[in-house]
């Protein structure tokens, strides 16, 4: 955190980043709307754009009804959104403000780190949420997909599972996810999918199936990408306020362009998040602050760097305000 005077160039050797589809939770951002102006407004705006009563569907949905993606996508971006207003809103009121080198996100959560960069409006970044969710739903109705996490093996052994577990372009699986070093999630079809977990079993690695009813970041979905990135179309991306860190290749987005092409890549590439936090570190970064539902994101980011400070700022509980739970650090720094 720096003082609210300090140079508009200044930049704190910290990056926000945020969670995407799988960190919901029945009840997320319940405390940060009861505690903040910011929140509670971000909640109204983003049932007024969508027509859905986010509050009701965050705060009372049963956990599988929040994990439809029809819901999941909009609610995860609106809690993330209503994170970060609710610190900027209390961080401006003892006269401080936190000024990111980088913004990052895990998959979806990099529409919500575009909203949080002034790349995005709130707005489009919620009718971008329902189009991707449906996109990636109505896959699922026609063809049974899904994701599994991966414990215990190396990239390599993962992606030798996948390749022998698929026996054909209407069976196939692929690494979707290169969290860290002890998790890989894949994707694909169901039937790939039950033979790749068993693979790793015998690999003596450990086999989860995700509560997630789709698949994401596979080629399964070459013709959705190409879809949304038609929608994308007509959605203005301008240029972020601070760079975001590239899931598809861990460069840094600073155009507006290259944010788009990123949005349309993302449903096809697999994310590589343990060298988005590598380069983070590299890029002079000491502390990483997840804003959004959960945090998987801070768990995962202690595992790849011991050099970074991690928070999450859901794990604010005692003081239910989103600054209470960054560590105080030194103004002149």
């Amino acid at each position: 955190m720096t003082d609210a005077t300090a140079s508009s160039d200044s930049t704190d050797p910290i990056a926000i980043v945020f969670p995407g589809q799988g960190s919901q939770a029945p009840g997320m951002g319940k405390l940060v709307y009861d505690n903040s102006p910011a929140a509670r407004l971000t909640f109204e705006e983003a049932s007024d754009v969508t027509g859905m009563d986010l509050a009701k569907i965050c705060f009372e949905s049963t956990e599988d009804d929040l994990a439809t993606t029809h819901n999941t996508q909009p609610a995860v971006l609106t809690t993330s959104i209503a994170i970060i207003r609710a610190m900027r809103e209390k961080l401006a009121e003892v006269g401080e403000t936190v000024r990111p080198r980088l913004f990052g996100g895990h998959s979806q959560g990099l529409f919500s780190a575009a909203v949080a960069a002034s790349a995005l409006s709130f707005k489009d970044g919620l009718l971008l949420m329902i189009e991707r969710g449906r996109l990636m739903g109505e896959f699922n109705t026609r063809r049974p997909v899904g994701m599994a996490a991966i414990l215990g093996l190396t990239a390599d052994a993962v992606r030798e599972v996948c390749d022998r577990a698929t026996t054909g372009d209407d069976s196939r699986v692929d690494v979707a996810n290169y969290n860290d070093e002890t998790q890989i999630v894949i994707s694909g079809d169901a039937s790939a999918l039950e033979r790749a977990m068993e693979l790793a079993k015998e690999a003596k690695g450990k086999a989860i199936r995700l509560k997630l009813k789709v698949s994401s970041h596979t080629p399964l979905h070459i013709e959705q990408a190409a879809e949304f990135a038609g929608i994308m179309r007509d959605i203005p991306i301008g240029a972020p306020d601070r760079p975001i860190v590239s899931n598809i290749t861990a460069e840094l987005l600073r155009t507006g362009a290259e944010i788009r092409a990123e949005f349309e890549a993302q449903l096809r590439s697999p994310v590589l998040w343990a060298e988005n936090v590598r380069r983070m570190t590299r890029e002079g970064v000491d502390l990483l602050i997840e804003v959004g539902p959960g945090h998987v994101l801070a768990g995962m980011a202690k595992r790849i760097s011991k050099e970074l400070t991690v928070v999450s700022l859901d794990d604010a509980r005692e003081a239910p305000i989103p600054i209470s739970i960054l560590p105080v650090r030194n103004p002149a720094q």
